[in-house]
């Protein structure tokens, strides 16, 4: 009799699981259809990073119960700081943000510890992963007159970043701190298309990062070819195997001693990350596990590994679990260790922000999307020089005039020849024929 009832108990306790999966399932599938979702990116338009989080919206939502409608929005500041920090704090935390924010975010406390302008807990932030492992690079302008790395302990390097608190900065400082390049930072630009165009204008001499993927499948890699880019070193939890870099030497390798290796590898391991996403520490577990395998799923879709070889970007997953995992080990850091990489990322004094010039050019809109918001310009400037601008138009804060006459952003067309006025992504006036 007991056997018989521990049977009807244990049976009746499996029909009530079964019954919880799709139940569960269904409230999911049922908080998201019909809503939109949004990738915020911490980087300005055309960049890397806008690329890669771009091409994951476009997939992610058909593989999220309820299929949302995933939508990609640019929130630029402090080298994505002020978007993470925004996901993480403000932003609803019902499971319809992602964040897409720089690869150094989610170890900036541990590198910069009391002067981190993280508001974050990046062990307790949601990780998705992101779609491919990075390598960075240290490029130059050839024609600044830095060739290699060997310049680098000999000349003034002039590099230009994003955040003052970002890894595209804060490199710079550790191979001065540590290893005597003569690199000096410049802060302040919206993101990587900028910092190459101040480059090829002669306003800095090259970056202290630049991703491999983003630069290999970039219209700037015919620069490299051209012998105008050099590639000076790359950083990575281990040298990039791609034949193009086999003769490109390891930074970790410049370390003359063993303490200094470790160092350089706790800094240089965070380009595991990639293009990382996360989704805020107070979503429902059971939504972001629904987001985290559908972006799994996403990752394996033949339409975007396509469009990935397509553009020549590089495709190696990484994903949450593992993501969290390499984090809990560099958070577990002996603290002595920890100590000496936060003082050689601190600047021997305070870095320059740039002055971003206000350019006049006239050409062409070669690109129109947003109903008009986000423009691709390419032209000359009043001085001479080619300009391609990725722009973003801001409401009453752009001028737009179409034969003339007062007009509205969506009336902007690719093709459409334009005079334009701009700082940094911002347009003032864009005044069309």
């Amino acid at each position: 009799m007991k056997r018989t009832l521990f049977l009807g108990a244990a049976a009746a306790g499996l029909t009530a699981a079964l019954q919880v999966v799709p139940a569960q399932a269904d409230a999911i599938s049922d908080f998201y259809k019909g809503k939109r979702m949004t990738m915020l990116i911490g980087l300005s338009v055309g960049g890397g990073y806008d690329r890669y989080a771009r091409l994951t919206a476009r997939y992610i939502g058909k593989y999220i119960p309820g299929e949302p409608r995933v939508i990609a929005k640019n929130m630029t500041g402090g080298g994505s700081l002020v978007m993470a920090n925004f996901a993480y704090n403000v932003a609803p935390q019902d499971g319809s943000i992602i964040a897409a924010p720089q690869r150094g975010v989610p170890v900036e406390p541990l590198v910069s510890g009391k002067d981190s302008k993280a508001k974050l807990d990046p062990r307790k932030a949601q990780w998705l992963g992101s779609l491919n492992r990075e390598t960075s690079l240290s490029i130059s302008w050839v024609p600044s007159g830095i060739k290699s790395a060997e310049d680098l302990y000999t000349k003034e390097f002039i590099a230009g970043g994003t955040g003052v608190t970002t890894d595209s900065v804060i490199t710079g400082h550790i191979m001065r701190n540590l290893l005597g390049m003569k690199y000096k930072m410049i802060a302040g630009y919206p993101g990587g298309s900028e910092i190459n165009l101040a480059m090829q204008r002669g306003e800095v001499m090259g970056r202290a990062t630049h991703s491999w993927s983003s630069l290999k499948s970039g219209s700037d890699y015919r620069l490299v070819k051209e012998g105008k880019i050099a590639i000076l070193y790359q950083m990575g939890a281990k040298k990039n195997p791609d034949p193009a870099l086999k003769d490109v030497p390891f930074a970790v390798d410049f370390a003359k001693d063993p303490r200094t290796r470790k160092i350089l590898f706790l800094k240089f391991a965070v380009n595991e990350f990639g293009y990382p996403y996360f989704m805020g520490p107070k979503v429902p577990k059971a939504r972001y596990q629904a987001v985290l395998e559908a972006f799994k799923k996403a990752s394996r879709d033949p339409g975007l590994i396509a469009t990935m070889k397509k553009r020549k970007m590089g495709h190696d997953p990484i994903y949450g679990e593992e993501m969290t995992a390499l984090l809990s080990d560099m958070y577990s850091t002996p603290p002595d260790i920890i100590e000496d990489l936060r003082k050689a990322s601190r600047p021997a004094s305070e870095v320059a922000k740039v002055k971003l010039p206000v350019i006049t050019a006239k050409g062409k809109l070669t690109r129109v999307r947003g109903k008009g918001k986000n423009l691709r310009f390419k032209g000359e400037s009043t001085k001479g020089e080619k300009v391609d601008a990725r722009l973003r138009v801001k409401g009453k804060k752009t001028k737009i005039t179409v034969g003339g006459k007062p007009a509205k952003a969506s009336d902007l067309k690719k093709d459409m020849d334009c005079t334009v006025t701009y700082k940094g992504r911002s347009p003032s006036v864009i005044a069309c024929m």
